[in-house]
């Protein structure tokens, strides 16, 4: 009999709702899409059928299109829908490539919690410095943007780490002979 608390029980709570917040983050992503969509749109129709040009489009859309990367980088990481060279894997004996699937996922998580450090240090000066990016329509705090990058790889990095196999199976007696 387990005396304490279950890791997986305690652990339940926080990964739902890290997917909540990813499953809201996505969504966000594709209001970010509607809003460049948008302003793209009024930009055309302003400038070429009214002569009348909007001073704020291009920037909106930059900005969205950051945010809208950023906020939906965690969602095709959980669902695996990033670009994956497959040849070597497929090649492999099942218990060799869930071993080369988990170092990849590993190398995953750490490139990702790399640079999501080195933008929290970022984000960090440029919210003591109060940097400010010059736009030709108003300056805003560059923190107002480059938070979800932090945000993005964070996350990400996260479900790098969830999606290790922890497990390593028994080799099946064809694997017994294999020596790599």
């Amino acid at each position: 009999m387990t005396t304490g608390l279950n890791a997986r029980a305690i652990l339940a709570p926080l990964l739902r709702a890290h997917d909540a917040v990813t499953t809201f983050a996505f969504e966000l992503s594709k209001l970010c899409l509607v809003v460049i969509v948008f302003s793209f749109s009024y930009e055309v129709v302003a400038r070429y059928f009214f002569a009348a040009p909007v001073w704020w489009a291009n920037e909106v859309v930059s900005y969205a299109l950051c945010v809208g990367v950023f906020l939906a980088m965690p969602e095709v990481t959980r669902r695996h829908g990033h670009v994956a060279v497959t040849v070597i894997p497929e090649l492999l004996p099942p218990r060799y490539r869930n071993i080369l699937l988990s170092c990849i996922q590993f190398v995953g998580f750490l490139a990702c919690a790399a640079v999501a450090w080195m933008s929290l240090n970022q984000n960090i000066s440029q919210y003591v410095r109060e940097a400010l990016i010059i736009a030709a329509v108003r300056p805003i705090p560059k923190v107002y943007i480059s938070a979800w990058i932090t945000f993005g790889f964070l996350s990400s990095a996260l479900y790098f780490l969830r999606n290790l196999d922890w497990r390593v199976p028994a080799p099946s007696d064809g694997e017994r002979d294999i020596r790599l």
